[in-house]
């Protein structure tokens, strides 16, 4: 319902009708929609896994991929047009607040190796990270879907940034 027609779109009865669970069954679990959305995207999204140990740009492909994973699989159209419009504020704040996990582990992996010397170190680790899912969105606009290949482009431009006057 989500990813077709945005946070709007599931309300209790239209999760009544394609689940088939009785209302007073949601009702008993959640005291309404926002709490019932929520509850979904929280299962949906879950919590980030362990990176992997490997080199930082791998790292960072882990990290955004999975980001990226939960603005296509989670959100879908319905879902990010909602976000990037505002058009239901409680829900963009529940999206924000369960993506933060996500968004934290990147830039704590990119704050880790820039501590360690493999990236730049006046590297803003907030901002690469703000570019990397506006990235994503950008694609999306203009091309209406973000093709396996994109997120190698990405890396490759962000890269260079990422590692510009290193030796």
């Amino acid at each position: 319902l989500l990813r077709d027609g945005g946070p709007r779109a599931v309300t209790v009865e239209a999760v009544t009708e394609s689940s088939g669970v009785a209302k007073t069954t949601i009702y008993r679990r959640y005291a309404d929609r926002h709490e019932l959305l929520r509850a979904a995207l929280t299962d949906a999204i879950g919590k980030p896994g362990e990176p992997p140990n490997a080199d930082p740009r791998e790292k960072i492909r882990w990290a955004l991929n999975q980001t990226w994973q939960q603005m296509t699989d989670v959100l879908g159209p319905g879902g990010l047009a909602a976000i990037v419009g505002n058009t239901d504020p409680r829900f963009t704040d529940a999206f924000r607040s369960i993506l933060v996990p996500y968004t934290d582990a990147l830039i704590a992996l990119i704050r880790a190796d820039v501590m360690d010397g493999k990236l730049r170190p006046d590297l803003d680790a907030d901002a690469a990270v703000s570019l990397m899912v506006g990235a994503y969105l950008g694609e999306l606009v203009r091309r209406g879907t973000v093709d396996a290949e994109f997120t190698d482009k990405c890396i490759y431009l962000m890269w260079i940034a990422m590692t510009a006057g290193q030796e």
